[in-house]
């Protein structure tokens, strides 16, 4: 009895789960618009009729709509808050005249009168309230008026002068599918989703303009122009010079005629319409023969890379054949590609017709005509959600792009690995990218929504990871397999909505594969493979091989045999696996097992992929010693060196040899050396450094770093070159890199450094005068917080930090203090490209045996950082205790920040126990790009010595202004004061002419590759 009670509860739950399943409906929408341009105003005036039809089982009582010319509105909408993270400065500081919007809008519902409810949060979306609910089954007709204001382009909607690209541009219903609405703000960095259904569409505008558009144009005298105009065009480019011409050419606009014509299209089985017009278009038109269908093929353009364009039409036709045979047949009647405006990158595809921007060479314009036409696949045909999951259209279209390259152009290495870095490595720029964000824990799901990712991620994980994977998949299933795989997926869902998983279960009952490691653990997460060969042995005949999975992704790995070098016709496939696997390979005539030789996968580490047959350190590469340095490269082991001259006043010229291991992607362990020989000196100075990094996949920390820097120089010189003083520093340290949501573009750290520092200072006796060179020994312990957030407009900089010293005084008395300080740096945009650089900092000591002194003291804090108070040892200068000269007016950036030298003999603007400091610098407004800024700098010290026992604010208050001169964001300066405060006027003018006053700055040492990686 109590199985026949199991089986029954059984039975009902399985009901259940059935009936919580949500079956698939789709619903339908079908346009009749009309629409006239005002190209005086830059205005479109329009009525929009909507069939909308309910196949959902809900009744609805209202319908949201997007709005999406309002998202060009004002400052407070989505797209506008994404450019200033982006850092496009543009729509920020565009005028009132260049905004754009849509109003005028009366909503009805069969012939009712509906009530419009905007979104709180986003005026580019609302909610049309219904008379009545919508049952399911049934149908209403949602019809409004409408007046758009085109805006300049910022992005995808816009004009430039009198050239119209009209996308996105009228009231939209939303996509309620079976997990509800969809209504979703326009985004620059993240397209759509939206219902399939039927256009009509007509346009009224003045007769000399020529247009491209979504659908088939139903007008006879229309077509007819437009062959004319293509006639005109072969006639044309037949007697044009073959050679590109030379950047945007300013075309000017003829006058608009009086007379307005009206041109109609009709499309179905489409979810958007975009149509773009400009009076200069050249028009080339030819057809495509498929199996069972001719297809129009049009291209209009401008006399701007007119060169490219006359192959325009070949690079439709072949791209459109290349994808129907490949997947299935194109279903349309033409397909256009226009050469417009764009500010949203180089291509955007529309059902039908896509925009292209400048390309450059035949081969980019192939490639991003190519790219756009097959969205009409994957976007357009199989209609799937790309804001939520951006990869389905752009990862997989990103795929079959990368074939039809593959297909009819040679292999190329991007341009932007230079030859000498990229060497015969066979890691290309997209694994380069993928490993960089990969090792550090930075990188994103490829099924993340668009906005939540970061810039470089959006390319890399909605575009670039997904294709990579596709190749994956290729590779292991063979291309017929999964071929037959992808067409079964396109004819079970073309013109509906697939999810993830849908695609899953198409591809996974063709091949007879789980795939569930590719769409859970590579698609949805960051699973990461790693595949190691841990041990190759010979048993009798039989060779061994043992790999293990030190990733997390259990993926497919090959298995290749080389012998000299070269790759034997042998491949073997594993299927994924976790833990450890030992596989017999074929006793054939080989000297070197390898992972994955032929890059198929997107293996996070290399280096452990091969190993040798015999010898020893069999699983390493031959050793090599380049220059300057390389990409990473599993068929080296690589050191790298470069000569470095140096120079200071102390040690002379210097020569030296830097080696490292520093490369592309970055390593776990990195160091590099850096030995100088001084002529003058005649001693062996330098550098070293040595740094572990390690990255926890969960946990509150995103990265913990530890290092070790050495230096060693002199600093100081007799100018009867009695004695030379040497310093040696140490420095120990450790970083602990906090989480922060991905995509964010915030960082914080906390950190820790201990200063180890040997000093040389000469003995003087009382008669005999110098006997001998001591040494001092202090050692400097701080603690920090700092925190970044490196979005592009505005950032900010802050730190917060301890720091202790327990040292003997001259007297050998004990003296110790603990201060702390805060920093703060930002930048603020006062117009576009153009920003106000701020920095405020104060700090203090909570305790210091020697606040009261009679003299500065070791800890001091100063307004002007000079050699002198740079008791830390923490930058490089060239004299680094001279007291006159040009060496001596170096300058850093620490402390107050004030740039104008100042003769370390006064003791004006230095402090034993308070400070605060603000330095402001500013772009010019004219200009662009002008390494010339006015700075100014203000700060006050507590002079807290005997001697300012009667000093009012005015002595204590600095302040300082001129004109810098930087590159390099500040690296290298030279700065000109042009006025200062009296006190401070005073002391210079005890010190010498103009020429004395004037500060340099020269950061040799500068930032790390590694710590200026973008998020």
């Amino acid at each position: 009895m109590k199985y026949f009670f199991w089986l029954i509860l059984i039975i009902t739950c399985a009901f259940r789960l059935k009936a919580q399943e949500k079956t698939y409906f789709q619903q339908e929408v079908n346009y009749r618009i009309q629409v006239r341009l005002d190209d005086r105003k830059h205005t479109l005036h329009g009525s929009l009729e909507v069939d909308y039809i309910n196949h959902s089982p809900d009744e609805l009582p209202f319908i949201w709509f997007h709005l999406w010319p309002n998202a060009y509105r004002d400052q407070t909408t989505a797209f506008a808050q994404q450019q200033r993270l982006s850092g496009s400065t543009e729509f920020y500081f565009a005028k009132d005249n260049q905004l754009g919007y849509v109003d005028s809008l009366q909503f009805s519902a069969d012939d009712s009168p509906c009530r419009l409810e905007y979104d709180p949060d986003h005026p580019d979306i609302a909610r049309v309230w219904l008379p009545q609910p919508l049952p399911p089954g049934a149908q209403v007709t949602i019809r409004t008026p409408f007046f758009v204001k085109i805006p300049d382009s910022f992005s995808r909607l816009g004009h430039v002068g009198e050239s119209y690209q009209i996308t996105q541009w009228y009231p939209k219903p939303a996509v309620y599918d079976r997990e509800g609405w969809h209504p979703m703000p326009y985004l620059d960095r993240g397209e759509f989703y939206s219902e399939l259904g039927s256009f009509d569409v007509a346009i009224t505008l003045p007769a000399n303009y020529i247009v491209g558009a979504t659908g088939t144009l139903q007008t006879e005298s229309e077509m007819a122009f437009l062959k004319q105009k293509a006639e005109e065009t072969n006639a044309y480019l037949a007697q044009l010079p073959t050679a590109l011409n030379e950047g945007f050419i300013a075309e000017p606009f003829p006058d608009s005629d009086q007379e307005y014509k009206t041109i109609r299209y009709t499309a179905e089985k489409v979810h958007d319409f975009a149509w773009f017009a400009d009076k200069r278009f050249k028009v080339l038109h030819d057809t495509i023969e498929l199996t069972n269908d001719q297809v129009d093929a049009w291209s209009f353009f401008t006399r701007t890379e007119e060169q490219l364009w006359r192959k325009s039409i070949d690079y439709l036709r072949r791209s459109v054949i290349f994808y129907s045979s490949l997947i299935g047949d194109y279903p349309y009647s033409q397909v256009s590609a226009v050469q417009s405006a764009l500010s949203a990158g180089g291509g955007m595809e529309y059902p039908m017709i896509t925009v292209i921007d400048l390309a450059g060479s035949d081969r980019s314009l192939d490639e991003v005509i190519t790219h756009e036409v097959g969205h009409n696949w994957f976007y357009g045909i199989l209609a799937s959600n790309e804001r939520d999951h951006p990869w389905m259209d752009e990862g997989v279209n990103s795929f079959y792009e990368q074939r039809y390259m593959h297909e009819y152009y040679p292999p190329k290495r991007p341009q932007i690995i230079p030859a000498w870095l990229a060497d015969d490595s066979l890691i290309d720029a997209d694994e380069l990218l993928y490993q960089l964000q990969a090792r550090q824990g930075l990188d994103q799901a490829p099924d993340t929504p668009s906005e939540q990712f970061s810039e470089l991620n959006y390319w890399l994980s909605a575009y670039d990871k997904p294709a990579r994977g596709l190749w994956w998949l290729f590779h292991w299933l063979g291309p017929e397999l999964f071929d037959k795989a992808m067409q079964t997926y396109y004819s079970e869902w073309q013109f509906r909505h697939p999810q993830p998983a849908d695609m899953q279960r198409s591809l996974e009952k063709v091949t007879g594969r789980d795939l569930n490691w590719f769409f859970q653990g590579f698609i949805r997460a960051t699973q990461q493979a790693d595949y190691a060969i841990k041990e190759l042995r010979k048993e009798g005949d039989k060779w061994l091989l043992t790999v293990e999975n030190r990733g997390n992704l259990p993926g497919p790995v090959p298995v290749w045999l080389l012998r000299d070098g070269d790759v034997l016709p042998y491949e073997q496939w594993i299927d994924g696996f976790t833990g450890q696997q030992t596989v017999e390979l074929p006793s054939e005539d080989f000297d070197q097992v390898a992972l994955d030789a032929g890059h198929f996968t997107l293996d996070v580490n290399r280096k452990n992929n091969q190993i040798k047959t015999n010898g020893l350190f069999r699983k390493l590469g031959p050793f090599r010693m380049a220059i300057p340095a390389k990409m990473e490269n599993e068929k080296y082991t690589s050191l790298y060196w470069m000569p470095l001259p140096g120079w200071n006043v102390y040690d002379g010229l210097q020569a030296g040899l830097l080696l490292h291991n520093r490369t592309l992607p970055f390593r776990q362990l990195e160091f590099d050396l850096l030995p100088l020989y001084g002529f003058r000196s005649g001693s062996l100075n330098g550098i070293g450094n040595i740094d572990y990094h390690f990255y926890p996949k969960q946990g509150l920390l995103q990265a913990v770093e530890l290092g070790v820097n050495y230096r060693q120089f002199h600093f100081e010189r007799q100018s009867q070159g009695v004695y030379d003083l040497r310093y040696q520093r140490w420095q120990p340290w450790l970083g602990l890199h906090l989480r922060t949501a991905k995509g964010s573009t915030f960082r914080h750290q906390l950190g820790y450094r201990m200063i180890y520092l040997e000093t040389e200072r000469p003995n003087i006796g009382r008669e005999d005068g110098f006997i001998g060179v001591g040494t001092d020994f202090s050692t400097i312990h701080e603690w920090h917080y700092a925190g970044e957030n490196r979005r592009k407009l505005n950032p900010f900089h802050y730190r917060l930090a301890l720091e202790q010293q327990s040292y003997d005084d001259v007297f050998e008395r004990a003296q110790q203090y603990l201060k702390w300080s805060v920093e703060w740096k930002s930048k603020l945009a006062y117009a576009e490209n153009k920003e106000v650089s701020a920095r405020l900092f104060a700090g203090g000591f909570f305790s210091n045996t020697r606040r009261n002194g009679g003299a500065i003291f070791p800890g001091a804090f100063s307004l002007i950082d000079q050699a002198a108070m740079d008791y830390r040892y923490d930058d490089f200068y060239f004299g680094r205790s001279e007291r006159e000269g040009l060496w001596s007016q170096q300058i850093g950036q620490r402390d107050g920040g004030f740039k104008v030298p100042l003769n370390p003999a006064f003791n004006l603007g230095k402090s034993n126990n308070f400070l605060l400091a603000v330095n402001l610098k500013v772009d010019l407004p004219f200009g662009n790009g002008w390494p010339i800024r006015p700075y100014l700098d203000l700060g006050y010290f507590d002079n807290a010595m005997p001697t300012g026992a009667d000093d009012t604010f005015s002595d204590q208050f600095l302040w300082s202004g001129g004109l810098a001169l930087e590159i390099l964001d500040g690296r290298l300066g030279i700065y000109f004061p042009c006025i200062n405060s009296k006190n401070l006027q005073d002391r210079l003018l005890e010190q010498g002419g103009y020429g004395k006053r004037i500060g340099f700055r020269v950061d040799l040492y500068g930032e790390k590759i590694r710590n200026m990686w973008p998020y």
